[in-house]
């Protein structure tokens, strides 16, 4: 029996390297199978798009309209998962960390070092 699905966060991946500014916002989710742990897998995504706060906003909404639970610990924050970035500058993380004040979300670099 397929359980309730749930994602844990946002990812978001810069999709162009040089000036433009394209993003693409993604909920991973599962599900809470009693039968088989994540039996059931899948990925909601956005179009890429000029602006990143949309981008997220749309995705997150998806997610909630398609029944997935956001799922975090107590007295923690929603993710907003840093997967991808060709340019790592000051400005970029700006940007990123405006989303995620705006959307009440915590900023998680999953970059590699």
């Amino acid at each position: 029996m397929i359980g309730q699905l749930f994602t844990t966060g946002i990812g978001i991946y810069q999709m162009y390297p040089g000036d433009d500014n394209k993003w693409i916002a993604q909920v991973d989710f599962e599900d809470e199978s009693h039968a088989q742990l994540g039996g059931v897998k899948g990925t909601l995504a956005t179009k890429y798009g000029d602006n990143l706060l949309e981008s997220v906003k749309t995705v997150k909404q998806d997610a909630q309209n398609l029944g997935i639970r956001m799922l975090t610990l107590p007295d923690t924050k929603f993710k907003l998962y840093v997967k991808r970035l060709f340019v790592d500058k000051t400005e970029v993380w700006k940007q990123i960390e405006g989303v995620a004040q705006e959307l009440d979300l915590e900023v998680v670099s999953c970059l590699p070092e």
